[in-house]
């Protein structure tokens, strides 16, 4: 039966649900087009012909945004790469085709326009069709919510390598095309992960300066992108691609100077060499002029034109073609238009000068707020990760508690129960009579025998009540059983408490984890600085010495402690950092010296790094000597300069002998000098260390520590002792000691970090030994006296052979066999001259 329809004033046929679906599609598609329709036309191009007549709908496609991508992907079509390569194309039509209807149907068409403009053949069918079929999957596929910048590129590379290799089976097959497809398909892919982030940038309409690293390279590929697609276009006789690229150069020489300049240069003259044109001339001219122009940056943009303009005639003598010579001019002076017609603002609307502007003209204030900000955001950050470790050890410590054991004991007793009653006696004729009728006699008399099994380990059925022997028919099967499930239970409980145990000790381990961070938190300190004027001042001064630095940052700790990290190109004699000392020394007024330097393993060849600091009052000279009782000892020492301008000794005794005490020892060394290397205060690394040492099993054993930090500029020396033997000064023949009574580091939970500190001056030294050296058969009433008159009656002043000294001493009253493992360590502070 036929219908009614009102507009247009004819009949049509019923065409079904589906059909009427399908009409309702399109005119939702059309009234996205063309809001003003009232009727429903049949067929795509009576829909693109309606679009023409209404000039609405002519103004909402064709925006300056639709206009912008139609042009950019017409161009990146003809992109080519070795003169067989077109990559481009294919990753823009993926990353820039979504929801946009009419823009998707232009980017398609002027992909194909693109296509017919460049290379005919094998190469326009071919990725004629990876074109179509990127296009048709595209528009059917839908992507994963935040997974479009992972899974499109993976997607474009996997098309193209499918649609042309099919393509070439339909040709000739060849390994060299193929190998090109591949090679094509992976370029593909990471250019559309670049475009994707082009798009984001486009989308979201960000501003210059807010452009991060990422979007700044993306739209740098896209324009290595256009001008290889411009690449062949002339204008009156010039070349687009040459235009573009002089104008590229100016802009950079104009905002970075003869540096961003000559990267522009060095730019420019590869990217013709990327699609087979190769100008080898083009690399210097190009390379040459960046860099005059740029050194005249000063003289505004007019200055930067003649600086340009004076390199390319430097070198443009070089070249054979002399139209050629002429022809650059004018695209030089083309360039030069396009290049004064740039906005007023462009200097501040890129985002390398906002930055520098916006770091030149914060406030001093504004910077300590924005730099306490962070520190305690960093700080909340580790204090958050101590509280997650906390509630670990509270949710395993829970379980642990007497309230859940006693749980499991009368868990325990419930399972006696039930496996007697309805395991053992389920099918006994008494079953009704012992646990319906007479049930409280029944537990009672069971509890009993219980009780009979726990204290005795097992239980016979002589030893029954005698209510239950009477009334019970199988009492030695139920004396057994009952001796069975108390074997079972008690295996399971013995399991149970090794179990409680491991969560016991998971649960401190986390405690003492969560305390590790929360002192290390306490530490954090984020408060150095780079003082940019400063660095202004010493890169002038090394250009006139002629020193080649390419970087240079003062840094200023909290405590005003100025250190310079210098980065330079390397010398053939190593001297280059002493030679710039005396340079900061004059601009600082007072004396530094190379405390840290980085040399290339060639001398002469790549770039060197050090760091200058303030000049050492005075220096440390030391010397060991050790002796095992076993083939290991068990003792460990390190010895370290501070970047604070403090000399660390270090000497830790691990309990008992042999690798295990070494182990011990070694492990206090290592990280005791790790942290306070780290910046961190002495009381907190011995804090963290006691922690890490509590973290293990108690079966574990524990050790000593004598630490002596030496101030290089006051020569006051700062003596920490947990559980160590005493320490001795020598001062001529004046001896003086410094005990310990605390106990070895790794007992108890909290320990206490007593300092002693001691002025001391040049030629004094320091004697920290060793358990092993003082102790003797003799008995512990001469442990200290023997050491001290040796020191006081010894005039030796070379450490390494007072070490060699004591150690020989301490054997001979041992009759050559240690009860110990000795270790000394001797330490004689210097003067330094000029100081």
């Amino acid at each position: 039966m036929d219908r009614l329809e009102v507009y247009p004033y004819h009949r049509l046929a019923d065409e079904g649900r589906k059909t009427r679906r399908n009409k309702k599609r399109r005119a939702l598609f059309l009234r996205k087009v063309q809001p003003t329709m009232r009727w429903r036309p049949k067929g795509f191009l009576t829909r693109i012909l309606l679009v023409l007549r209404d000039r609405q709908a002519w103004a909402d496609v064709l925006t300056w945004e639709n206009l912008m991508v139609w042009a950019v992907v017409f161009i990146l079509s003809r992109a080519l790469i070795l003169g067989e390569i077109l990559p481009f194309g294919f990753a823009f039509i993926a990353a820039f085709y979504r929801k946009h209807p009419i823009r998707n149907l232009g980017i398609v068409l002027f992909s194909f326009l693109g296509l017919l403009t460049g290379p005919g053949g094998y190469l326009l069918w071919s990725n004629a069709v990876a074109t179509g079929v990127l296009v048709t999957v595209m528009n059917y596929i839908r992507f994963p919510e935040g997974k479009r910048a992972i899974t499109l590129p993976v997607l474009t590379a996997s098309i193209l390598l499918v649609s042309k290799s099919a393509f070439l089976c339909v040709q000739e097959p060849s390994f060299y095309q193929e190998m090109i497809i591949i090679f094509e398909s992976l370029i593909a892919g990471v250019l559309t992960f670049v475009f994707i982030v082009a798009e984001e940038g486009i989308s979201e309409h960000k501003a210059a300066w807010e452009f991060h690293f990422e979007d700044i390279t993306a739209f740098s590929i896209l324009a290595v992108g256009l001008i290889l697609g411009l690449t062949g276009a002339t204008f009156f006789h010039m070349s687009l691609t040459s235009i573009l690229s002089r104008l590229g150069i100016l802009t950079a020489a104009f905002l970075w100077g003869s540096g961003g300049g000559t990267m522009a240069g060095v730019l420019a003259g590869i990217v013709p060499a990327m699609s087979s044109q190769i100008f080898p001339e083009m690399f210097g001219i190009y390379a040459i002029s960046g860099l005059v122009a740029g050194l005249f940056r000063n003289f505004t943009r007019l200055g930067v034109i003649i600086g340009f303009m004076l390199g390319s005639l430097l070198l443009s003598v070089y070249m054979v073609d002399t139209r050629q010579a002429v022809v650059g001019v004018w695209e030089t002076g083309v360039a030069s238009v396009l290049f004064l017609l740039l906005p007023e603002s462009l200097r501040e609307r890129v985002p390398v000068q906002m930055v520098e502007g916006f770091m030149n003209k914060a406030d001093k204030e504004d910077a300590a707020l924005v730099d306490e900000y962070v520190q305690e955001l960093a700080r909340e950050r580790v204090n958050r990760l101590s509280r997650i470790f906390e509630e670990l050890s509270l949710a395993l410590a829970e379980t642990t508690e007497p309230q859940a054991v006693s749980k499991a004991e009368r868990n325990y007793l419930n399972i006696l129960f039930d496996e007697i009653s309805q395991g053992f006696c389920k099918s006994c004729a008494l079953y009704a009579t012992c646990w319906d009728q007479d049930f409280y006699r029944t537990y009672k008399n069971l509890f009993e025998v219980f009780s009979l099994a726990e204290s005795r380990g097992k239980v016979d059925s002589e030893e029954f009540p005698p209510s239950l022997r009477k009334r019970c028919l199988k009492c030695r099967d139920l004396a057994s059983r009952i001796n069975q499930v108390f074997e079972h239970l008690r295996v399971a409980e013995y399991w149970e408490g090794k179990l409680l145990e491991s969560k016991e000790l998971v649960s401190n381990q986390l405690r003492g984890i969560s305390d590790i961070i929360k002192n290390l938190a306490g530490e954090i300190d984020l408060r150095t600085k780079v003082d940019q004027e400063l660095r202004t001042r010493l890169l002038k001064e090394t250009r006139k010495l002629g020193i080649k630095v390419h970087d240079a940052a003062p840094f200023i700790t909290p405590d005003n402690q100025v250190y310079f990290r210098i980065v330079a190109t390397s010398c053939t004699d190593g001297a280059t950092c002493d030679t710039l000392a005396p340079t900061i020394s004059l601009l600082m007024g007072e004396t530094y010296g190379v405390c840290e330097k980085q040399c290339p393993r060639q001398m002469g060849k790549g770039r060197c790094e050090f760091t200058l600091s303030k000049a050492y009052s005075y220096r440390v000279v030391t010397g060991a000597a050790q002796l095992a009782k076993e083939r290991v000892s068990g003792d460990s020492f390190t010895v370290a300069t501070l970047k604070e301008g403090k000399e660390l000794l270090v000497l830790s005794d691990g309990m008992g002998v042999g690798k295990r005490a070494f182990m011990e020892s070694r492990a206090v060394v290592n990280l005791l000098e790790e942290l306070l290397t780290g910046g961190f205060a002495k009381d907190v690394a011995l804090k963290t260390i006691n922690s890490v040492l509590l973290l293990r099993s108690p079966s574990e054993t524990f050790a000593t520590v004598d630490l002596c930090m030496i101030d290089l500029y006051s020569a006051e020396a700062d003596f920490v002792k947990i559980g160590s033997a005493p320490s001795f000064i020598k001062r001529g023949a004046k001896v003086g000691v410094v005990t310990s009574s605390t106990p070895p580091i790794g007992i108890l939970n909290n320990i206490e970090t007593v300092s002693e500190k001691r002025a001391l001056r040049a030629g004094d030294i320091i004697i920290m030994v060793t358990d092993g050296v003082l102790d003797s058969p003799r008995g512990r009433e001469d442990r200290d006296i023997w050491l001290h008159r040796l020191l006081s009656e010894m005039e030796e002043t070379d450490p390494q052979r007072i070490s060699d000294l004591i150690i020989n001493r301490a054997l001979d009253r041992a009759r050559g066999q240690p009860t110990d493992d000795m270790t000394v360590l001797v330490a004689r502070i210097d003067g330094v001259k000029g100081s």
